[in-house]
């Protein structure tokens, strides 16, 4: 992502509906999402993470953000997840995010887990998450997730490279040059 997105990030990211069940609060102001494109940039320069926007390229619109964070190169895992902007959920923006998300994992980084965190009070992502072909459900974790002083309950799941089947999954091509 540019700072040419920022705008469009914006709209979406000042949503309260979006950032209700995640880490972060609704951005206040397009510098709020210039910052996050700034750091998310920041963070792939230094091989800490992988933060690309979602685009639909026909309508030439950001509708939500993917990533790869707390990239374990020692262990060969990362934490991944992805949000969609209102406007944009129900329309399968999450399946193609994923798949194109675990290719980059398992092809461009040759990490062997991916794991996600769902919130236990989030029903709609839970049920997404389980949709995913080969994806493993692990278990509950008390308190995992923590916002505005609260901790919250989440799911844990992961998808393994070595059970990572393309063919069961929209078909993606992650180009490396247009993520360095």
């Amino acid at each position: 992502m540019t700072p040419r997105a920022a705008h469009q990030l914006f709209a979406l990211a000042r949503d309260p509906a979006v950032s209700e069940h995640l880490q972060w609060k609704a951005h206040e102001s397009v510098d709020d999402s210039l910052e996050y494109i700034h750091d998310a940039r920041a963070l792939w320069q230094r091989g800490r993470a992988w933060l690309p926007g979602i685009f639909d390229h026909a309508r030439e619109q950001l509708v939500g953000c993917t990533g790869i964070s707390s990239i374990d190169r020692a262990n060969r895992r990362a934490e991944a997840g992805t949000w969609i902007g209102v406007p944009f959920q129900g329309h399968g923006y999450n399946l193609e995010s994923k798949a194109a998300l675990a290719t980059f994992a398992f092809e461009h980084l040759e990490l062997a887990r991916v794991e996600f965190l769902t919130r236990c009070d989030n029903p709609r992502s839970l049920a997404a998450m389980r949709k995913l072909p080969g994806i493993r459900e692990e278990g509950m974790l008390a308190e995992r997730i923590w916002r505005d002083g609260v901790g919250h309950d989440a799911v844990q799941f992961a998808l393994l490279a070595s059970e990572f089947d393309p063919a069961t999954w929209p078909a993606v091509t992650v180009d490396r040059a247009s993520v360095s």
